[in-house]
């Protein structure tokens, strides 16, 4: 941004989203656990918002037609049980009331097919056996299962539950310039920015893709030994997300961003995506770059923890709420720190919806108690030099009053002045934190 499209304004916000902001704001509605449960629900109705998933998750869906008909005595239940927005993967592994479709009691009961949301997709054959059903119902773009029933006493006490897993929306690649399905996290945020179906509706010429491409493959290259004797190079970090499409698109950005460490920073007019990970800082900042002072804000105590709760969607428990704890109960880390406040228990609860890996979460865990350890925050004005900064870069600050000699610092915000100065505000940065700490394994 030039100095003269600074000086026209009062002053200009260079921030974005991160997945520290979702952090907080997870404080003022806590509702996420919830809404982990709920999407495992069948619900009723005409008027429901159609979600996103991306990744795989099991989930339930929204009846929008269910019609009696054939036999002696409407023998026939028809349901259309939308489940998502398309183009997806598949649906798969469908349940009946917590049983498999395939179960013996459903034997010769049950009858359905599977639609992905293609754009041209054809009517279903089994709901247009109906008098109300018919070629022109195609519902292109949505995902859905469409079933028929037989009704019998001792399969069915009534309209049943019915759930299945969804490999989700197939997104665009820009590294390989194709579309295909994916759970990388940085490839999820960016179809999500970019549809103009149900997501933000950005051109591409609003995304900065060289700063997507390297974050969809800093995410691919993390990989680790989940726990000793586990298998190797696994991708801790995916997106495993059911999307509410009545919720506000920030929000839900939010929320993505928090299951991956992102910072969406919004600069020179385009959205970039980067990961927060160990890194090198980016420039100095000494008494000739700061102007009037510091201000200095220790952590505070309702902020500094000694436990962290991580709740996760959890395949391994039938996809409700699971949790993950760091640190481990008598650990090393938990003596420590319980001794260091006076052996008062100080514990925190994050909800991770994107995340479906007992392994992320607990890693998720372990960072946000050690972040909340070492908070300190700055905020200064600086001159123009910093302008060249953005959210989430490593800088390193020499001052003289409070004795810092290249402390490094995180930047968790920027507003570019009228006058050509910038305000940043930061917070103490520990790269060792990063490293991934192997768990036992999930039992």
């Amino acid at each position: 941004m030039v100095l003269g499209l600074i000086i026209a304004a009062v002053a200009v916000a260079v921030g974005g989203l991160s997945y520290k902001a979702a952090r907080d704001a997870q404080k003022a509605a806590k509702k996420a656990a919830e809404a982990m449960a709920g999407v495992l629900v069948n619900k009723e109705s005409n008027v429901q918002a159609i979600p996103v998933i991306y990744g795989e998750r099991r989930v339930g869906g929204t009846r929008v037609f269910v019609h009696t008909e054939g036999g002696d005595k409407n023998d026939y239940l028809y349901i259309c049980l939308v489940l998502c927005e398309g183009e997806i993967e598949s649906i798969t592994d469908i349940e009946i009331d917590d049983r498999s479709i395939s179960d013996d009691r459903y034997f010769g009961l049950v009858q359905y097919q599977t639609f992905t949301g293609t754009n041209s997709q054809t009517a279903s054959s089994l709901l247009s056996a109906t008098s109300k059903w018919g070629s022109s119902h195609t519902l292109n773009g949505i995902a859905y299962i469409a079933v028929r029933l037989e009704w019998d006493q001792d399969a069915f006490s009534g309209v049943p539950d019915i759930t299945a897993v969804v490999k989700g929306r197939k997104v665009y690649d820009p590294r390989t310039n194709t579309t295909a399905w994916s759970d990388n996290p940085a490839l999820c945020i960016r179809d999500y920015l970019t549809n103009g179906r149900y997501g933000k509706g950005l051109s591409s010429s609003e995304i900065n893709d060289t700063a997507f491409e390297q974050a969809a493959d800093d995410i691919e290259d993390f990989t680790v030994t989940e726990y000793s004797g586990g298998p190797a190079n696994q991708q801790l970090f995916k997106c495993n997300a059911v999307i509410d499409t009545d919720d506000p698109i920030f929000q839900n950005l939010e929320k993505m961003l928090l299951g991956c460490k992102g910072f969406l920073p919004y600069q020179d007019g385009k959205y970039a995506l980067y990961i927060d990970q160990s890194a090198s800082s980016v420039m100095t900042l000494t008494e000739n770059e700061i102007l009037d002072g510091l201000s200095i804000q220790s952590e505070r105590k309702e902020d500094k923890f000694n436990r962290v709760v991580c709740k996760f969607p959890n395949p391994a428990t039938k996809w409700e709420p699971d949790q993950a704890i760091w640190p481990d109960a008598n650990s090393s880390e938990e003596l420590s720190f319980l001794s260091a406040d006076d052996n008062e228990v100080l514990i925190d609860e994050v909800d991770l919806e994107t995340v479906t890996s007992y392994y992320a979460a607990r890693d998720f865990a372990r960072i946000f108690c050690l972040r909340s350890r070492n908070a300190l925050r700055t905020a200064f004005t600086a001159t123009s030099e910093a302008m060249n900064l953005r959210v989430g870069d490593v800088v390193s600050i020499t001052h003289s009053t409070p004795g810092w000699s290249a402390k490094p610092f995180q930047v968790e915000s920027l507003t570019l002045k009228y006058d050509g100065t910038v305000d940043l505000q930061c917070v103490e940065y520990d790269s060792t934190i990063y490293a991934y700490d192997s768990a036992s394994e999930e039992t």
